[in-house]
């Protein structure tokens, strides 16, 4: 039986930054850290990754501020700083770092701002905090509030659900799970998604500094994206010199719930590869 598999799961609230963050670590051997923040999951989305990579690997996976189990902001702070702050409560020095979306661009302002922090760098249907922080995202979240104030939670999750290329119809385990997840971050949608809009992205912005990104990086999409994402992610990929592009066949923009074994795999053997 494989002892790695068998080690329990360690869950903490910590207290970094003037706030309280919620993680969960499994395994043992080099850290492997997931981000949080894709649209509105919360670490939850990573279920799959966690049991998988804690078979070789020390997991952490935590819920960003303003999500899940970490708590709400009320004034503006870094995702980036509030990463590095959980990675040295832990003493973790080096590790690597996998995003998904809006995790994504969490994870390459980490490794703008911490290079000596990051080990590999996985970005999965990413695209950057700029493009979190522009002005048409933003007024989106500001009309989906006001629409959740009007229709409901409910009304929100399946119009989510119904776009294609957010998750397929067949995929009914991948979709429960963002409707329970959505559920039980109603407040983020009533709020104003606080966890972005006080977010406080890097300056000066990520998009003029990815060639300072050195570290292998494995830029992973799925076909099924939308266009819109897609070639937000491919900038990505061409801003950063040592930059692996996989375009994982069936994958949506939750690429990791779409297509889990693919995705592991893909990522397992970048690690074990770079």
């Amino acid at each position: 039986m494989d002892t790695y598999a068998q080690q329990p799961v360690v869950a903490k609230t910590v207290n970094v930054n003037d706030t309280s963050v919620y993680y969960e670590e499994k395994g043992r051997g080099f850290p492997i850290v997931f981000v949080s923040g894709g649209g509105i999951l919360d670490r939850r989305g990573w279920d799959q990754q966690f049991e998988f990579f804690s078979k070789d690997y020390r997991v952490i996976r935590y819920d960003v501020r303003g999500i899940g189990k970490s708590a709400r902001p009320q004034a503006p702070f870094s995702h980036a700083e509030d990463l590095y702050a959980v990675l040295q409560l832990l003493k973790i020095k080096r590790a690597h770092v996998v995003g998904l979306s809006v995790g994504g661009a969490i994870a390459i302002d980490f490794a703008i701002t911490h290079p000596e922090m990051v080990d590999h760098l996985i970005l999965a249907a990413s695209g950057l905090s700029s493009d979190a922080k522009s002005d048409a995202n933003v007024q989106g979240l500001v009309t989906l509030t006001n629409f959740v104030k009007t229709n409901g939670i409910d009304r929100v999750i399946q119009l989510t659900l119904d776009t294609p290329f957010v998750l397929s119809k067949e995929n009914t385990a991948a979709r429960e799970k963002v409707r329970q997840i959505y559920l039980d971050n109603e407040d983020v949608f009533q709020s104003g998604f606080p966890l972005y809009a006080l977010w406080q992205a890097i300056q000066p912005a990520a998009e003029s500094r990815l060639a300072t990104i050195r570290v292998p990086t494995l830029i992973v999409r799925g076909d099924k994206d939308s266009p819109v994402y897609a070639a937000m992610t491919d900038k990505v990929g061409k801003g950063i010199p040592q930059a692996t592009t996989v375009v994982i066949p069936g994958g949506t923009h939750f690429l990791n719930l779409e297509k889990p074994d693919e995705f592991n795999q893909t990522v397992l053997k970048f690690l074990r590869e770079k």
